[in-house]
Formats: C-alpha cells, sequence, structure tokens
C-alpha cells in the first residue's frame, strides 16, 4: 500500500534516463568541423552539454557558473569552455537567437529526440513543454507534446499575471533584441560567452 502511495506522490520525471547517439555522428560536417578546431575536447563539451540538457528535458539555463563548474568537471579552462560554446552557437548546433535572448541551451534536433525518447511516458499522459523554449514548429511537435505559452499561464492565473508584468516586459524586450540579432554573428569569445568578466 505504501508503495503505491510513494509511486502517485512522485512527480513527473521530465528528463531522460540516456539519449541515443547517433553512429554516424563523426559524419556530420558540424561535428567535424568542431574537432577540427578543437579536438576530442569540443566533442567532449558538447556531448557534457547534451547530458545536462536531457538529465533536466530538453533545454539548458546557461547561467554564470556553468563555465566554471564544466571547466572543473571537464577539466577544462574556462575561456576555452566560453570559446566552444561561442563555436557551437555561431555553427548552430545550438539556437542562437534563444540563447541571445534568454541564454537557453536548446536545438530543434535536441527537441526532435527529446519527444522520441518521450512517445513511452505520453502513452500515460501528455508531456508539457514550455512554449518560451520550444523550438520545433507545430508540424514537427508531435500529438502527446502540449506545448504551453506562458500566456495560458496568465488566463489560468490572473494573480500571477499581475505580479510579473514588468518580467514579461523585460522577456518581450530581450526576445525582440533577439530576433533583431538574428543575422548578426556572435560578438563575444571565452568567458564572454557566459557573461563572465574577462
Amino acid at each position: 500500500m505504501r508503495e503505491a502511495v510513494d509511486r502517485m506522490a512522485r512527480p513527473q520525471k521530465s528528463g531522460l534516463n540516456y539519449f541515443p547517439l547517433d553512429v554516424d555522428i563523426f559524419s556530420d560536417r558540424k561535428i567535424k568541423i568542431l574537432m577540427a578546431r578543437f579536438g576530442a575536447d569540443g566533442f567532449t563539451f558538447y556531448q557534457y552539454l547534451l547530458c545536462e540538457i536531457y538529465r533536466d528535458g530538453y533545454y539548458l539555463k546557461a547561467d554564470d557558473d556553468l563555465a566554471y563548474i564544466a571547466g572543473s568537471d571537464l577539466n577544462m579552462d574556462t575561456d576555452k569552455i566560453g570559446q566552444m560554446l561561442h563555436f557551437f552557437l555561431i555553427r548552430s548546433l545550438f539556437d542562437n537567437t534563444l540563447y541571445e535572448a534568454d541564454k537557453v541551451l536548446t536545438s530543434a534536433g535536441i527537441q526532435r529526440r527529446y519527444q522520441e525518447a518521450m512517445r513511452s511516458r505520453a502513452s500515460k499522459r501528455k508531456v508539457t513543454v514550455d512554449g518560451r523554449f520550444w523550438v520545433l514548429s507545430e508540424e514537427d511537435t508531435q500529438d502527446f507534446i502540449e506545448v504551453r505559452h506562458v500566456d495560458e499561464d496568465c488566463v489560468n492565473n490572473p494573480s500571477k499575471s499581475e505580479k510579473n508584468t514588468d518580467k514579461s516586459e523585460n522577456n518581450s524586450t530581450n526576445k525582440n533584441k533577439g530576433k533583431e540579432n538574428k543575422g548578426d554573428e556572435i560578438k563575444t569569445e571565452g568567458e564572454e560567452a557566459f557573461g563572465l568578466p574577462p
């Protein structure tokens, strides 16, 4: 009886225990260029970020500590970590517009693999994702994925809407800035890619 209660009380896990790695990954042009530029360190850091992303779901908020933690975990210099992140963004291994707007690491490929892995869980209930960070088009999003947008939360809970009006305005300003810079190359390298002081 107690086990049944424990199972019912557990929140639905949003992350994955494992994710597929394509056997042709070393034939991918982006990976070849990454390894030509940074060697095995580049591939290692890219896989490290994928593990961090899939552990919690389909995106990662890249806070200021990420460079230090990743550098420590991988025994790499934080400046090199920043240079590699910069490379990932300009080479579209991660969605640059979303990173510029919200410091979020994700991509369409990451989200396709995520929704494929979540298919078996979705037989019990829909999988809800945050519309702010979901980059797949409506056509590419499976039926069992429920894309929840921030304004839906505001309609369902007006008190949240009133409390967070200034956050909403700041967020929309950031998104517009990201869209304006979509075609521009990222101007930061090294630790500056994480917002760290030079």
